[in-house]
């Protein structure tokens, strides 16, 4: 089945939801969860405001695999969210993506936010999307 679940996060509530299911799941399969979040390079704020965030967020998640047991790595990048998660799935050698229907900036009243439509077009491996 799925030995690494690849968790992006961007701190949203069903980020955050996601990674305890992908923890949920690791722990009955016997797998890992990697967790990560893309710092957006067309950001503004200082990168060190930008990486303590993005270490915020995943640490949430870390914490909560820590407690339940289950192995956790962490990955954090710069560049665009939209095309490096093709490469953050690769170099993870993931073999789901678990995620959020919608993050910080979705409409709630779509379907699903631009991000995990993306995930859905440029991945090629089983994806869980968790609302």
């Amino acid at each position: 089945m799925f030995e690494k679940i690849l968790v992006p996060t961007d701190g949203s509530q069903l980020a955050n939801k996601a990674g305890r299911e992908a923890v949920h799941l690791a722990k009955k399969i016997g797998g890992k969860v990697i967790v990560t979040h893309i710092i957006d390079q067309s950001l503004t704020a200082p990168y060190d405001e930008l990486e303590k965030k993005a270490q915020e967020y995943l640490n949430e998640i870390i914490e909560y695999a820590i407690e339940n047991k289950v192995e956790c790595e962490s990955m954090t990048i710069y560049g665009s969210p939209k095309y490096d998660i093709v490469t953050i799935t690769r170099k993870s050698e993931a073999d789901c993506v678990m995620l959020g229907t919608h993050g910080k900036t979705g409409l709630t009243s779509t379907l699903l936010g631009s991000f995990a439509q993306n995930v859905i077009k440029t991945i090629q491996l089983p994806i869980i999307l968790i609302k």
